[in-house]
């Protein structure tokens, strides 16, 4: 059975109710706020899956409205139906028991493919921004909004992003940094581990690709706190390498060779002559999610002879030369998979991996990471690959990156 299925002929007993009579909708959506969503069923064909019912009450103006479970979902796909004679509409999902997703609501949205109607879509949702439900009070921010969070009973622990009192923390320094071969300027926050000012220990490198949305979305600081005290890891430098406008992120993640000199000729030998870092490759990690997960494995491919370790969490590996950003994906032409095939036809580098993607991802980018992951396995690389019940989401990255953090990273003796 799918991780995640749309079922369309389930209709909760709440709404069969107020199907039979629609003149109890206020007093429906009495019990709705007091119950909260969506609603949660056991799912009677399978133990290891539940009932999720989305809920949305249409306002006077609206016609329609879709669910944006996380990911890419079709608009058509993904349409509430409408109760007659209600401003209610609803739509049920079965899920495993141990998803984590995200999803809000948008109302009128177009009912067309995003392969059909990118531009359009995409120009909808900048002037009506997703809303989150209004009846879950558990919402996470996104670099897109606040949106709403499904977790079911069986989701992944994440106790290693909180906050804990009872343990030392590491300190966070910001700079600037002007590159001559980029030509720009970008802010860089380099996390140093507790007690490294007392210590004489060289220490492993950890970089991140979006390093704002590493450290605010995804609390890796804490993260690095949490895994270091209980002993998972030993010392280590991190640098947030903040992208310096969405635009460049697009150029700068997207396999490019002046990025690879940047971060090889002027970011790593500034953090050797100014924190006390391992010279081993081996000791040496990137990490990165969606684009950054492409431009993570790049740096990998690109820089063997610097960096050992690649974590790329939903790395976009569909791309290729000559993918137009904003462009609609049908009426692209590009050298579709093209860092996969690099790695396919090159000798085995001294490089280890960590690569992750959610089930309940797009299909493009579902297969593009299989197919990957079976080119790294097929060439002997080293590799941990793990499917999440998760979307493309950085909900789901938050938890899993301390599992790749605690596969890859060294290991300590603790704080």
């Amino acid at each position: 059975m799918d991780a995640a299925a749309r079922v369309p002929e389930h209709e909760h007993p709440l709404i069969a109710e107020l199907r039979r009579d629609p003149a109890t909708e206020s007093s429906f959506w009495r019990d709705i706020a007091a119950r909260g969503t969506p609603l949660v069923e056991p799912d009677p064909a399978s133990a290891q899956h539940s009932l999720v019912t989305y809920l949305w009450r249409l306002g006077p103006d609206a016609d329609h409205v879709v669910v944006q479970p996380a990911g890419f979902p079709d608009p058509p796909d993904h349409l509430l139906t409408r109760v007659p004679g209600t401003a209610t509409c609803h739509a049920t999902y079965r899920y495993r028991n141990d998803a984590r997703l995200r999803y809000a609501f948008v109302p009128d949205l177009p009912v067309l493919s995003w392969e059909d109607a990118d531009e359009l879509l995409n120009a909808f949702i900048r002037e009506h921004p997703p809303l989150p439900d209004p009846n879950n009070p558990n919402q996470v921010a996104t670099p897109f909004g606040q949106t709403s969070l499904l977790e079911l009973a069986n989701a992944p622990d994440e106790s290693l992003i909180r906050k804990r009192s009872d343990i030392a923390r590491g300190s966070l320094d910001k700079s600037q940094f002007t590159s001559r071969i980029l030509g720009n300027d970008r802010n860089l926050w380099v996390y140093t581990p507790p007690g490294y000012g007392e210590s004489t220990e060289a220490c492993s490198v950890l970089l991140l690709l979006d390093g704002g949305w590493y450290l605010s979305l995804i609390p890796t600081h804490r993260i690095l706190d949490n895994l270091f005290a209980d002993g998972r890891i030993g010392r280590v430098v991190a640098v947030f390498i903040e992208n310096v406008t969405a635009t460049s992120r697009n150029v700068e993640l997207a396999c490019n060779e002046q990025f690879a000199r940047f971060v090889d000729e002027e970011l790593l030998p500034w953090l050797r002559a100014n924190y006390r870092v391992s010279d081993d490759p081996a000791d040496h990690h990137v990490a990165g999610s969606s684009l950054g997960g492409l431009g993570a494995a790049w740096l990998g491919y690109r820089l063997p002879h610097a960096i050992g370790n690649v974590i790329s969490q939903a790395g976009v590996f569909w791309w290729g030369p000559g993918y137009q950003w904003g462009a609609p994906h049908s009426r692209q032409s590009y050298e579709a998979e093209w860092l996969t095939q690099r790695f396919r036809a090159s000798p085995r580098l001294p490089l280890r991996f960590w690569m992750e993607i959610g089930l309940l991802d797009s299909p493009r980018m579902l297969d593009a990471n299989r197919r990957m992951k079976a080119v790294i396995e097929d060439v002997g690389y080293d590799i941990a690959y793990r499917e999440f019940c998760g979307g493309h989401d950085f909900v789901l990255w938050r938890g899993t990156l301390a599992q790749a953090l605690a596969t890859l990273l060294p290991r300590g003796s603790g704080g």
